[in-house]
Formats: structure tokens, sequence, C-alpha cells
């Protein structure tokens, strides 16, 4: 793996630990503080399933993009890795593939262990990316600027943070 990518995965499983271990998020889960707004739980499974649909993209896309990688020799022009948090400001809606609709009520852990598997399936597709690949492919993304691999991974914990963020700020509103 590009040495410039466990640092980032790192960052997303603190990030995670520091959530998963608030008051609120080990109280009721799947309980919504405002009516038409998610739960904890719901938040944790809409972050589980823009996982699961990056995997699944990148399954598919990153090896036809490298085998167009070989044929055209590119030469990476810039090692962009920085990512604005495309999140700040007003919320957008989620498209209705990454709604939670959820079949039962999953414990903590199990929302947890979700999270962890998608992201060991996600570091699986991206591990043998050398760097150049790494900076040279780009997600058919337009909302986040079409990213590159790094900017993806990026974008997964800055998602993940603004949805956790979002919750405990609505949870601890209702609680006062």
């Amino acid at each position: 793996m590009y040495k410039n990518l466990p640092p980032l995965f790192d960052e997303l499983q603190t990030m995670r630990d520091n959530y998963f271990h608030t008051e609120i998020f080990n109280s009721s889960i799947h309980i919504r503080a405002v009516p038409d707004k998610w739960s904890v739980a719901e938040s944790i499974y809409h972050c589980y399933l823009l996982l699961k649909l990056t995997r699944i993209i990148s399954a598919y896309y990153l090896p036809i993009a490298c085998a167009y990688m070989k044929v055209r020799r590119p030469k990476v022009k810039r090692y962009m890795d920085d990512m604005s948090n495309i999140y700040s400001g007003k919320t957008m809606k989620a498209p209705s593939i990454l709604k939670p609709k959820m079949k039962r009520e999953y414990t903590l852990l199990e929302l947890r262990d979700l999270l962890e598997e998608e992201t060991e399936k996600v570091k699986t597709c991206i591990a043998s990316l050398t760097k150049e690949q790494c900076y040279w492919i780009r997600y058919p993304d337009p909302v986040p600027g079409y990213p590159n691999v790094i900017q993806v991974v990026k974008l997964l914990r800055i998602h993940e943070e603004h949805h956790y963020r979002v919750v405990l700020e609505r949870e601890a509103k209702s609680r006062k």
C-alpha cells in the first residue's frame, strides 16, 4: 500500500473510536431526536453504505483505470492530496442508494463491525496501487470535484465525521 494511505485509515479509526465512545453513541441509538432526521444508528448505517458503494465502484473502476494508465503512460502533473470539507455548510440530501433502510435494529457493535469490514475491503481494493496511480486515477464524482484515490479516502473520513458531529449536536440539543 502506498505509504500515505495507512495514516489516513488510522485517522479514520481514531475518529471512530472517539465518537463510538461517547455517551450518545452508547445510549438509545435507534431513537430519532428529530422525527424527520436520522438516528445515530441510521447515520452510522448511511456511512457504511457510502463505504460499501465506494468499495464496489473501486473494485470495478480501479482495474480499468490502471489498465488505461499502463497503455497511456500519463505523468502525474500535481500530487494533490488536500481535500476540503465539502460537507460544511448546508446539509445535502442523500441519494436513494445511500438512504439507510435498515431491515433490523443493529447494535452499536454490529454497526461498528460493518464499518470495519467495509473499510478493510476498501483497503484491499487500493492496496496494490502505486503513488502515481493514487494521484492520477480520479473517481467520476463531480460533487467533490473528481477526487483522486488519496482524496477519496480523506472524503470517507470527512463524511463520517460530518454525520457523527451532526447527530451528536442534534441529540445533545434534544436532551436539554
